[in-house]
């Protein structure tokens, strides 16, 4: 009896440990899918009820002070319905401008015999290394109508009274931003057509088709679906920007939805009107949502178009014929347009004695004392620790987080992985202007009824650069687990191994070059982002080397600016380097017709 009753509490002490990781195994997934949610509705929960209050700053909320009068305000007074039409002339400019200039490169890498392509496919994806606002400081510099170095050799050599191009209008907003989106959409392109079967391309050459008109028949209807759907992932991202129409588009009350909100709680002389920007911000949300809603639509029932099949295939290049060299110094010339342009423009201001147009006198006067200036700038040190810190910080836990989302939504049974999938995209659709705000609404309310002081912290761009950085990071995630064979994960759980063994054993080995690249493209969109920190930035807690550039910029501290900026590219596209190594070694291939 005393033996069995021995045994007996004994097996019941060993189940224990057992039993308790089941339970912590099964409500795991619901608290990483609360966390989630949390993250994404809290914020816009508080945006929607800052709407609708009528008090002027945030801690003066009230429910007996609620009413519609700031979306009336918003549409009459501050003329939404323009600001919606600019947005969309910018948005869908830019997405076309952007969309065909990377698909003809990809076109040319892929499917032609051009001349040195291999340094295109290598060249395209480094514009993801330069920032935005620098990108637009560039292009002021070189084609501002009065003082922009084009513009001024231009009216200097030829007489005229008007500049070449005036970069402060709408086509000036669109070639800026059409440009920013190419190296994304080329590396989302080139795999769509490296695998795509080219059984109907070689019917239709058979049949007696050229091979132009075979590409403009055949592939691009084959391309077709896959094109529009990274076009309206293009698009999402235009709409979300706030660098390009905020150098570009604010100096000459040009504004789309991203400037408007910022305008409306930066009014400089005035009290912000923050019931407004929430107004405006939600009509922004939820055009955001709608095409993130198509977009999502869209890729649900790609299966429907499926053009790469299992066979083994090799794509067979076109051949150019007397076109192969003018393609090359096309795209060439892009490379030197978005590229090298902005690097060398940033360059010479930072080198420059004081800004002026460039000539063999202004060369003589190169010098570092810029970028003594700089690091001699009490505030460099602090702002480069807390860039730092964010970096690191933000890169870590999307990368994390990402992992184990993608872990849940992949390869477990749990029953609301698609709601965790869907809940994990949504951020894609929140532009970062209005998380901004909507996160300055849900501290600032949170702070005053606690005594805390996370608003101004470092921490609340933490959190805020997580929720904007996760639907990348889960997606690439995602797409990378899929590729893993499940005979492995199957292998370690009959040797009775829990899942978080298997996902910290088996997949993060496998899957660490993406986790190191996902790692990397985070860090690199935390420092290239500022409408987010914009908001957010409270004195120099907080303060990250975007906010910087973007005040020496409207102080007219140019030279100071060219000096961090040719510092930030330089490490920039060290990042760049480092990814597209990780991610995009293989080389492109193709035998000719």
């Amino acid at each position: 009896m005393n033996n069995s009753a021995s045994v007996s509490a004994t097996d019941m002490d060993g189940k224990r440990p057992h039993n308790l990781r089941n339970i912590a195994a099964k409500f795991f997934p619901w608290a990483v899918l609360l966390l989630v949610f949390a993250l994404v509705a809290a914020p816009i929960f508080s945006l929607v009820v800052g709407a609708f209050s009528q008090s002027r700053l945030p801690n003066e909320f009230s429910l007996d002070n609620m009413g519609l009068g700031n979306f009336h305000a918003v549409w009459v007074e501050q003329r939404i319905d323009l600001v919606l039409w600019n947005t969309a002339v910018y948005v869908i400019g830019a997405t076309v401008f952007g969309i065909s200039t990377a698909a003809v490169l990809a076109w040319l890498v892929e499917r032609s015999d051009m001349p040195g392509k291999m340094w295109i496919y290598a060249g395209v994806p480094l514009g993801i290394a330069v920032p935005g606002i620098l990108h637009a400081i560039s292009w002021v510099l070189l084609l501002s109508p009065r003082s922009g170095f084009v513009n001024r050799g231009w009216m200097h050599m030829t007489g005229a009274e008007g500049p070449l191009f005036d970069i402060y209008t709408m086509t000036g907003l669109i070639f800026a931003e059409g440009l920013r989106l190419v190296p994304v959409a080329f590396l989302m392109l080139v795999p769509l057509m490296r695998s795509m079967d080219p059984s109907l391309e070689e019917a239709a050459a058979v049949s007696g088709a050229s091979p132009m008109r075979t590409t403009r028949r055949v592939t691009l209807a084959l391309l077709l679906p896959g094109v529009l759907a990274i076009s309206i992932f293009q698009a999402i991202t235009a709409l979300e920007n706030f660098e390009i129409p905020g150098i570009l588009g604010m100096p000459v009350n040009l504004h789309v939805f991203s400037t408007r909100v910022f305008n409306l709680i930066e009014n400089i002389g005035a009290i912000p009107a923050f019931g407004q920007a929430n107004a405006a911000a939600v009509f922004y949300l939820a055009i955001a949502l709608v095409v993130s809603f198509f977009y999502l639509r869209l890729v649900r029932h790609s299966e429907r178009y499926t053009i790469i099949t299992g066979k083994g295939y090799t794509p067979r290049a076109v051949r150019l014929g007397a076109w192969r060299y003018p393609a090359i110094g096309a795209a060439a010339l892009f490379l030197f347009v978005s590229i090298v342009l902005p690097f060398l423009v940033l360059l010479y201001v930072s080198l420059v004695g004081y800004l002026r147009q460039p000539s063999i006198e202004a060369f003589q006067t190169f010098s570092f004392k810029h970028y003594a200036t700089v690091f001699n700038q009490p505030r460099v040190g602090r702002v480069m620790w807390n860039t730092i810190s964010l970096t690191l910080m933000s890169a870590t836990t999307v990368t994390a987080l990402s992992f184990v989302i993608a872990y849940i939504v992949v390869r477990t049974r749990f029953k609301a992985r698609y709601t965790l999938d869907v809940m994990s995209f949504m951020p894609h659709s929140i532009p970062g202007i209005v998380l901004g705000l909507a996160l300055f609404w849900l501290l600032v309310q949170f702070d005053s009824l606690t005594g805390a002081s996370t608003f101004g912290s470092l921490g609340s761009l933490v959190v805020g650069f997580t929720i904007l950085f996760l639907a990348y990071a889960v997606r690439a995630m995602s797409v990378a687990m899929i590729q893993v064979h499940p005979d492995l994960e199957d292998a370690a759980k009959l040797c009775g191994a829990p899942p978080w063994r298997v996902a910290i054993r088996i997949f993060a080995p496998l899957l660490m070059p993406t986790l190191v690249g996902i790692w990397i493209y985070v860090a690199m969109l935390s420092v290239r982002f500022i409408s987010l920190p914009l908001i957010l930035s409270q004195g120099g807690n907080n303060e990250v080397l975007g906010v910087m550039i973007w005040s020496l910029w409207n102080n007219g501290n140019i030279n100071s600016v060219g000096a961090i900026g040719i510092m930030l590219m330089s490490a920039m596209f060290a990042l760049a380097l480092t990814l597209r190594i990780l991610g995009f070694g293989k080389t492109t291939g193709g035998t000719s017709v």
